[in-house]
């Protein structure tokens, strides 16, 4: 959690518990501190693939509701710790071609792919992206091919190498896109992983809410050169 999300958690504690809230601002900003070197690596929101989403808002309330003790920065940083652990345990760790379009499949494992595949368990682990918890289709039968799945087999071929080619070009019009702003560029390549970005998305909520912001400034300037 960044600073302001440990802030608004704590206005969330005290709102729930005002009698053991702090009395001074200088008590205040000396709990700010300590929640937000313990709770640095927790998300404040995360998705699960079950639907048992993590919201620590969520864990604070059920701590105030059933415990009788103040509640401190390890009783919300245990449970995401269990929660990231089970995370982990669910996802396959397959590497996933849609999400990442910037990567020609038909090319053999490289540099990109092992980066992808670290950026995408460490997007697991942040919670910025759900586990893929189905694992990669085993290996084909080894019957006779029939000429109907031949045929099947080269149309699936084709529409992917169609959608890959879709997508990369698709990658390089959000580049050149953010590019344009050199404020977002910079902003986007603070992200985690992202450092090296391409213009890929991949379901990463952060790295869509820059492209949206680009989209909107590059629509205002076109009205405002239209006008």
């Amino acid at each position: 959690m960044i600073r302001a999300h440990v802030a608004a958690l704590l206005a969330y504690v005290d709102k729930l518990d005002p009698t053991r809230a702090p009395t001074t601002q200088e008590a205040a900003l000396e709990r700010l501190d300590a929640w937000a070197d313990v709770l640095l690596d927790v998300a404040p929101r995360a998705p699960h693939p079950e639907g048992h989403d993590w919201d620590a808002a969520h864990v604070v309330r059920r701590h105030i509701a059933s415990s009788p003790y103040p509640i401190k920065a390890s009783d919300v940083s245990r449970p995401w710790y269990a929660f990231q652990a089970d995370l982990i345990r669910r996802h396959a760790g397959t590497f996933e071609p849609e999400l990442h379009p910037e990567i020609d499949p038909d090319a053999p494992p490289g540099r990109e792919y092992f980066a992808a595949v670290r950026g995408s368990m460490r997007a697991v682990l942040s919670g910025e992206q759900a586990p893929v918890t189905l694992r990669a289709i085993g290996p084909a039968s080894l019957a006779p091919e029939t000429p109907e799945q031949a045929r099947q087999r080269e149309e699936l071929v084709r529409r992917m190498k169609a959608g890959h080619r879709a997508g990369r070009d698709e990658n390089a019009r959000r580049l050149a896109l953010v590019s344009q702003f050199p404020d977002l560029l910079t902003a986007m390549h603070r992200l985690p992983g992202q450092r090296m970005w391409k213009g890929s998305v991949g379901g990463n909520r952060r790295v869509a809410a820059i492209v949206a912001e680009a989209e909107t400034r590059a629509a205002n300037t076109r009205e405002e050169q239209h006008a």
